[in-house]
């Protein structure tokens, strides 16, 4: 009995141990399996952060390149801007220098004049004494006994508005380089462009107020707008510069100003402040300087300014005063034409042996008189047709020797003669 108990002890132990054995054969193997399974996650997630590593790279290396284009890009911007200002300034120098040469031109002759004592202005003389003229410019002056038909009549007939018509024309200004014409287009509120044959080119409006006298000097043009009761200064393409003046009887005010004109002597600017009786004077920048012919005149109309006198043309009691360039009052000259005095005198040019080229406005014709006011010619009547006026307002000579005379009433017509 003892042995057959003995047996089944063993027996179970037996078992026990194999149940063992097999129970940690599993559990190894479950461990096996698990390392397995954490080996390759592991081995997953490092290929995962590989990935995202080389995915992080590569948006660097976009970044970096974006980055680089964006400087360039900000860096071409700004070679543009620094271009910009640099040409800007080249501009300015340029224009600063072309200035003080022909102010040292002008200095010159004046000492070559004061050498030479007193002389006489010819055809030959290569100076106009109303603008200046660089030495390579030579102004013709004009054959008057000739002057009776025009050469060019330029003539538009329509609506009076569309580029290259006129409506109501008033000043005149020539530029001594191009020949170009500024034209003064009083009702239609701009300036209008034309070549030196007559040839529309273009216009320009901006703050335009009934402009009515016009001049150019040093590249600029300054336009008189009546019922604006200021003076603006342009680029010759038609920019503004810089606008001044109101209404009223103070500095740099006006009350209805007409013509103008700019002194190559002084670069000040001449204007005609007719409801005031009296020319203001202005700098280049448009800021007062001074006044002239207070208590004298009665409705200054327009002004020339040459290197050594200012021609005033008084519209009221018809008349040319001439002041020497101390502004000192020198000669009142009276304007008659054969005999019969000027009516209403709009305009006026001066050619290089100071003769006077004047519109008469309500005799509807030219008049010319020479420095001591005498007139040594007349040409144009009433009427709308060729070599005829209605009404002339603007008139200025240009260097081949033309007098060009635009008339407020047959407004299209611009005549060169």
């Amino acid at each position: 009995m003892a042995s057959v108990l003995s047996t089944n002890f063993i027996t179970q132990i037996k078992e026990s141990r194999k149940k063992i054995r097999d129970c940690f054969k599993k559990s190894h193997e479950a461990l096996q399996l698990r390392e397995s399974i954490l080996l390759s996650r592991i081995d997953q997630i490092e290929k995962d952060y590989n990935n995202k590593t080389q995915e992080v790279v590569a948006l660097n290396k976009e970044m970096v390149q974006a980055t680089e284009t964006l400087s360039a890009n900000k860096l071409a911007e700004t070679h543009k801007q620094i271009r910009s200002i640099i040409e800007t300034k080249i501009t300015e120098l340029t224009a600063e220098t072309d200035s003080v040469i022909e102010f040292e031109w002008n200095n010159q002759f004046e000492a070559d004049i004061e050498q030479l004592g007193s002389i006489k202005l010819n055809s030959q003389t290569n100076i106009s004494p109303s603008r200046t003229f660089p030495p390579q410019v030579k102004p013709v002056v004009p054959d008057y006994k000739a002057k009776q038909l025009p050469i060019a009549y330029c003539c538009n007939n329509s609506d009076k508005k569309a580029p290259g018509e006129l409506n109501c024309p008033r000043g005149i200004a020539v530029h001594y380089k191009t020949g170009d014409i500024y034209i003064a287009d009083y009702w239609n509120d701009r300036v209008q462009v034309f070549s030196s044959n007559g040839d529309y080119l273009f216009m320009f409006s901006e703050k335009m107020n009934k402009p009515i006298g016009i001049c150019i000097s040093r590249n600029k043009v300054f336009v008189t707008q009546l019922f604006g009761h200021c003076i603006n200064k342009y680029e010759l393409e038609g920019k503004l510069i810089k606008s001044v003046g109101s209404y009223g009887n103070g500095e740099a005010q006006f009350g209805g100003p007409h013509g103008l004109d700019v002194s190559d002597r002084n670069s000040n600017v001449y204007v005609c402040d007719c409801s005031n009786n009296r020319v203001q004077i202005l700098t280049l920048e448009l800021k007062f300087h001074s006044m002239l012919g207070i208590d004298l005149f009665k409705y200054p109309r327009d002004v020339k300014v040459t290197r050594d006198r200012v021609l005033v043309l008084d519209d009221s009691d018809p008349c040319m005063f001439v002041f020497n360039a101390d502004h000192v009052l020198t000669n009142r000259l009276i304007t008659r034409g054969g005999g019969k005095q000027t009516n209403a005198p709009w305009c006026f040019d001066i050619d290089i042996d100071y003769n006077m080229i004047m519109s008469d406005y309500s005799n509807h014709c030219v008049y010319v008189f020479n420095q001591e006011g005498e007139q040594i010619h007349k040409f144009g009547k009433e009427g709308q047709g060729i070599g005829e006026f209605y009404y002339p307002s603007g008139i200025a000579l240009d260097n081949r020797g033309h007098i060009i005379v635009v008339c407020q009433k047959n407004t299209n017509c611009l005549q060169f003669f």
